[in-house]
């Protein structure tokens, strides 16, 4: 029996070269689908989303709900959800109402046994793991960046240049303003009245 479905691909804000593309996971998708039966009706798709982002889920059901797909298949388990609590309780809704998931090159995604339950909860919680790491080696790294007064986003501030080094050193010029923002600022001038003046 052919069974309506719709894929999700995700890649997430802290993606590199070294990441499964948007495309690759597309071409993957698309392979398991035709393989399995399943017909794809819809792609969601998000790029720079966060495996922790919730919000994406009532996109997923939004196309669900308007295609009728009782199926949904993503490249990995990780690219669903890196949010294990939110993984199962979606998984364990989506079986009551007949919905499956399904990752490419391993098939349909199974919660009803105590095993398969298990299972999915220890992958989940490994990939929740992973993204909370990552989260907090980024965070120590920009605050030692910080810290040691260089750069620390892809945007130099007003008032600084970028030394040798990646130091941020102040700009003499930049400074005068900023200087002179200050002292209208304190003289009681609004925004509008200081880019005025």
């Amino acid at each position: 029996m052919i069974m309506k479905a719709i894929s999700y691909i995700r890649r997430s804000s802290k993606s590199d070269e070294k990441t499964v593309s948007l495309e690759a996971q597309v071409e993957a998708v698309e392979k398991y689908a035709g393989e399995a039966g399943l017909v794809l009706v819809s792609q969601v798709v998000d790029d720079g989303v966060s495996g922790g982002d919730r919000e994406r889920f009532a996109r997923i059901e939004a196309a669900l709900k308007s295609t009728g797909a009782r199926a949904l298949v993503v490249y990995h388990l990780d690219r669903f959800a890196r949010d294990a609590a939110a993984q199962l309780d979606i998984l364990q809704a989506w079986r009551r109402r007949g919905i499956v998931l399904h990752v490419a090159g391993r098939g349909p995604v199974e919660v009803e046994t105590a095993s398969g339950f298990l299972s999915v909860g220890v992958e989940g919680i490994v990939a929740e793991h992973f993204r909370r790491v990552v989260s907090e080696k980024t965070r120590d790294a920009l605050g030692k960046l910080r810290r040691d007064g260089r750069r620390f986003s892809g945007r130099i501030p007003y008032g600084y240049i970028l030394a040798k080094g990646g130091a941020l050193v102040a700009d003499p010029g930049e400074q005068v303003t900023i200087g002179r923002i200050r002292d209208l600022r304190l003289k009681g001038l609004s925004v509008r009245g200081i880019a005025r003046a």
